[in-house]
């Protein structure tokens, strides 16, 4: 059913981390712009996440993607073909999880440098699944 898979707000987050990566790159040593980039970073990978267990579950049908952790969805999504390789996906997911419980000014400058690359990701990711979603799943 993929009327159950809204895309929007993972759309919307990806959208907003461009434009403050945009925004950084205009001004690399602005920490106000660096910390916008990490915290627009967070909320595109929890958006990524979230509609990928919803795509799990409607379009793919894998059973109990709610109760499976960021890292077992990302699996699930590469065996589907949804992302090409899993383990830049896990090294976002170990950022993600850097920045909630460790935050620091040089964990910072570190994470906001790899955040082009997981927006590249995020939109390989969003893109795989739009394809999808209008191919009927």
């Amino acid at each position: 059913m993929t009327s159950e898979v809204d895309l929007q707000n993972f759309r919307d987050a990806l959208c907003r981390l461009e434009e403050a990566l945009r925004d950084r790159a205009a001004e690399p040593g602005n920490t106000y712009l660096r910390d916008a980039v990490i915290l627009r970073f967070t909320l595109t990978f929890e958006a990524a996440t979230s509609v990928l267990g919803r795509y799990l579950q409607f379009v793919a049908a894998v059973r109990n993607p709610d109760r499976m952790s960021p890292r077992r969805r990302l699996r699930e999504a590469a065996d589907l073909g949804l992302i090409a390789e899993c383990a830049d996906w896990l090294r976002h997911t170990e950022n993600r999880n850097r920045v909630v419980h460790a935050y620091g000014e040089p964990m910072a400058d570190s994470i906001a440098a790899q955040a082009t690359a997981f927006a590249a990701d995020a939109r390989a990711l969003l893109v795989a699944m739009e394809r999808e979603l209008a191919d009927g799943g």
